[in-house]
């Protein structure tokens, strides 16, 4: 072959692959669809306890595009008692009646998580969930019984949780509820349930009324005698002097259940010197400050003793009225701080100080 027919040959070859690849039929490769920005959960809303039903989690991409991610999701419920679900295919089991929360999640490969949840009711064929709330003066009235007296779902119960909340599971048509609690009239509703609905109780009363306590005050705190230390602080103990009878002048304000004392002494610090309470039907309930387990006490009421420290105290006050007076217990905390740095320099941590509201009597006016 000569030198020009081998020049020939190869420019002939490049032609032809040159020719393949810009051939209209060729092979192309596929645009991504962008990258998963959120995911939604969907799936029946009535289920039976025994029943088993799937669950689909769709992902929305960054392109507007969608897809079923069902099984590239991992799936959980919570909680298991009412509905397990299996963690790679969102098929689920409900196990017994109430709410359940299902939660898709999915890892894209740049760290960003993707998770949807969806809230669902266990319940009977054909029948509803009823909640709501028990107020008084629109405060929750927690312990209270909520009882189904007849009709679908009768001898059903709940009790009022911290919010005064409560759920029911299995109510159907026609039913006769009731409110009821020790130191309340009871109170009893009819209701029709076509549907998941709310039935609330806002009416509820303390049979014996409530005491008027709104006035002006003395408030004594005493220490605890065989009071200590918080344990897991290296302080002293309080000091002798400030375990003796600590005065302090008060206000009390009203509103139905509802009460505030605020110091109104100089030398109390703003801001740290008012604490609320609950008229209860046996008791008023009081909560000064809080406390926090890794952070320590905050809110306290806070006496002024120097420009550099303060005496402070909070807690749980159970107290009951006592003549025109109140008093009780006080669970909790007595301590002298450093303002600046704050630190704890004495502490009195013990669940029986004592605290009396005793009233100023108001000098008589002359007609």
């Amino acid at each position: 072959m000569t030198l020009r027919t081998l020049v020939a040959f190869a420019a002939a070859i490049v032609a032809g692959l040159a020719a393949g690849c810009s051939h209209p039929t060729g092979p192309s490769r596929t645009p991504s669809p962008g990258r998963p920005v959120s995911l939604k959960v969907s799936g029946v809303d009535a289920i039976a306890p025994g029943q088993i039903v799937a669950f689909v989690a769709t992902a929305s991409f960054s392109d507007g595009t969608t897809q079923d991610y069902t099984h590239k999701v991992a799936w959980s419920a919570d909680p298991t008692s009412v509905m397990t679900i299996t963690r790679d295919t969102g098929v689920a089991t409900a196990q017994s009646i109430g709410d359940v929360t299902i939660t898709a999640a999915f890892l894209t490969d740049n760290g960003q998580c993707c998770t949807a949840r969806i809230t669902r009711s266990v319940l009977p064929a054909n029948t509803y969930r009823l909640t709501g709330k028990a107020l008084e003066s629109g405060l929750p009235v927690q312990g209270a019984t909520i009882v189904v007296l007849s009709g679908i779902g009768a001898g059903l119960s709940a009790t009022t949780d911290a919010d005064g909340a409560y759920r029911l599971y299995g109510v159907a048509g026609p039913i006769q509820v009731k409110f009821s609690k020790s130191g309340y009239d009871d109170v009893v509703k009819d209701f029709t349930a076509t549907q998941n609905d709310v039935l609330d109780f806002p009416e509820a009363h303390q049979s014996g009324g409530i005491p008027p306590l709104a006035g002006t005050y003395t408030l004594t705190l005493t220490a605890d005698p065989a009071c200590s230390t918080d344990p897991r602080n290296r302080v002293a103990p309080l000091p002798d002097d400030f375990r003796q009878p600590r005065s302090y002048a008060a206000s009390l304000t009203q509103n139905g259940p509802a009460v505030t004392v605020t110091f109104t002494g100089s030398e109390m610090v703003p801001g740290l010197n008012q604490f609320t309470g609950r008229v209860q039907p046996d008791s008023i309930e009081f909560q000064i400050g809080s406390y926090d387990y890794y952070y320590g006490p905050s809110n306290l009421i806070a006496e002024r003793l120097s420009a550099t420290q303060e005496f402070e105290f909070g807690g749980q006050l159970h107290a009951q009225r006592s003549g025109t007076g109140i008093g009780g217990r006080l669970d909790g905390m007595l301590e002298i701080v450093s303002t600046s740095p704050s630190f704890p320099l004495a502490q009195c941590v013990a669940p029986s100080n004592q605290v009396t509201l005793t009233p100023i009597a108001q000098p008589s006016r002359r007609r």
